[in-house]
């Protein structure tokens, strides 16, 4: 089983009474999360979100000094790398529902649901963290050891091949190798709305970009390349 990232949190809530029992109750049992800060209003939370780095905001709606929607806005305006997650704690879920990918909420928990329900809430988004997590580390070692073997990101089919042992690995199935035309380049195909064709020419093109720089390199194709970063890959995660 990986070892998760730990997970910082910022609650936002004007009712310690309430932080104190969610944390006694749920918050403490889940192993990966570490409560950094705590804020009782609008203002306290986004000078902590400006300045640290927050992975999960557990939110109230209703604060002394204005609404959590406000806190929501700005996040939306924050880059990727920055951008928390949000657990809305609130009753107003009809506020916020259609907006959750648009604003990185993942879950609304109603502050008078069952300490068993809110528990099992976030250790759901904790789950969905840490896998997305996993996923980008694993992503960023695949493009370490691309880069390592000599592929060039100037080339479309670099990313291509990133796209190729991602899918494979989410999938976990290595028989997708088999044809891989047919079950991978496809997706990839439709994805970047290009012909199959154009994906494996790209790669290959890619591929053959490392030979003639390098003439120590031989038998390389994508398939090999592909096979053994998964191979290594699924046997360290």
């Amino acid at each position: 089983m990986p070892k998760w990232k730990m997970i910082k949190v910022l609650i936002v809530d004007d009712n310690l009474l309430y932080i104190k029992n969610i944390l006694n109750t749920t918050i403490n049992k889940i192993d990966n999360i570490h409560i950094t800060h705590i804020a009782t209003n609008v203002k306290e939370a986004l000078k902590i979100i400006t300045n640290n780095c927050i992975d999960l905001i557990f939110l109230d709606l209703k604060l002394p000094d204005g609404s959590g929607l406000e806190i929501i806005k700005k996040i939306k305006y924050l880059n990727d790398i920055k951008k928390p997650n949000i657990i809305i704690l609130s009753g107003d879920k009809e506020l916020i529902t259609s907006n959750f990918e648009q604003y990185n909420i993942i879950n609304v928990i109603g502050k008078f649901e069952k300490d068993e329900t809110i528990y099992n809430k976030i250790s759901q988004s904790v789950n969905e963290i840490n896998l997305f997590n996993l996923e980008n580390n694993i992503k960023e070692k695949i493009i370490s050891k691309l880069t390592k073997i000599g592929y060039n990101w100037k080339y479309r089919g670099t990313q291509y091949i990133l796209e190729t042992i991602m899918y494979i690995y989410q999938h976990n199935n290595m028989d997708l190798l088999d044809n891989i035309e047919r079950n991978v380049y496809k997706y990839i195909s439709y994805k970047h709305n290009k012909s199959i064709n154009n994906i494996k020419t790209n790669i290959i093109k890619s591929t053959n970009s490392i030979k003639n720089h390098d003439n120590t390199v031989t038998n390389l194709t994508p398939k090999f390349v592909i096979s053994n970063i998964l191979v290594e890959i699924i046997n360290n995660y």
